[in-house]
């Protein structure tokens, strides 16, 4: 074995590992054992999974590796457990060699009906119906996107990674919002009055995710399949549907992952 600084290729661990070859930077934060399910994952925006700043990501979508791994890591559970490493909801979103990889610059998304603003519908929808059960004590906010295939090859699975979300625990002023699964709806077009067929989105199991989704919660495209890929140049038309415990300034941005 040739275990040295000049070798290695990457480290992570926690501040309790004393060697220091098994750790970039001071570590990240240790955590008190708990029966939960979590994760520790690479921060894909770049803002260290903070449940309240806003504006864009940083990092472009791509994971960070800074040499820091307090900086390059994020920890969430699907409760939003104060388990020492930062309060955050989502998902631990196991991933192998089979999983659909980032291919956002690959199947860019666009409004639905660009002839309105990105607030307006059918392209954002704010419902005030209240839905507890769900996860959606104030209403629902539904963001709808257009998805238009540009890998020049059929795709066969797509499914959408959220990167950055304001949710559980966000202050006061920052919306917390619940990822929840959706179902296909018809709507108008304003820009040409006929109808657009809005796919629903599923948000994926296991883990459970009785709280809703959040930070590395994945949602999937079932209309995509191997059978009835999404074709060179096609599109569709994709909800997501967000479920509001508190209001206020929020934020939702989406990896694109995809296999041919």
């Amino acid at each position: 074995m040739n275990f040295s600084s000049t070798t290695r290729l990457d480290a992570v661990g926690s501040t309790s590992e004393l060697n220091t070859l098994f750790k970039e930077g001071a570590g990240y934060p240790a955590i008190t054992p708990l029966s939960i399910q979590y994760s520790f994952f690479r921060d894909m925006c770049g803002k260290g999974g903070s449940t309240s700043v806003g504006g864009g990501c940083p990092n472009g979508g791509f994971l960070s590796d800074t040499g820091d791994n307090a900086s390059d890591f994020v920890f969430a559970d699907t409760n939003g457990t104060n388990a020492g490493a930062g309060q955050r909801l989502g998902a631990p979103g196991p991933e192998n060699l089979s999983s659909p990889v980032q291919r956002t610059g690959l199947l860019p998304g666009s409004l639905i009906s660009p002839c309105v603003s990105a607030g307006a519908p059918p392209n954002r929808v704010r419902d005030f119906t209240a839905d507890v059960p769900n996860n959606s004590t104030f209403g629902t906010l539904s963001i709808r996107r257009r998805i238009t295939n540009n890998t020049g090859a059929n795709v066969t699975r797509l499914r959408f990674r959220v990167i950055d979300i304001s949710t559980f625990k966000a202050p006061t002023g920052t919306a917390d919002l619940r990822v929840r699964t959706s179902s296909i709806i018809v709507v108008t077009d304003p820009c040409t009055s006929l109808p657009l067929a809005i796919q629903g989105t599923t948000l994926e199991v296991p883990p459970a995710q009785s709280s809703g989704g959040g930070f590395n919660s994945s949602l999937s495209a079932g209309t995509v399949t191997l059978a009835t890929p999404l074709l060179p140049g096609g599109t569709y038309d994709f909800q997501f549907l967000l479920g509001i415990q508190q209001t206020g300034s929020f934020r939702f941005y989406v990896n694109i992952e995809a296999l041919p």
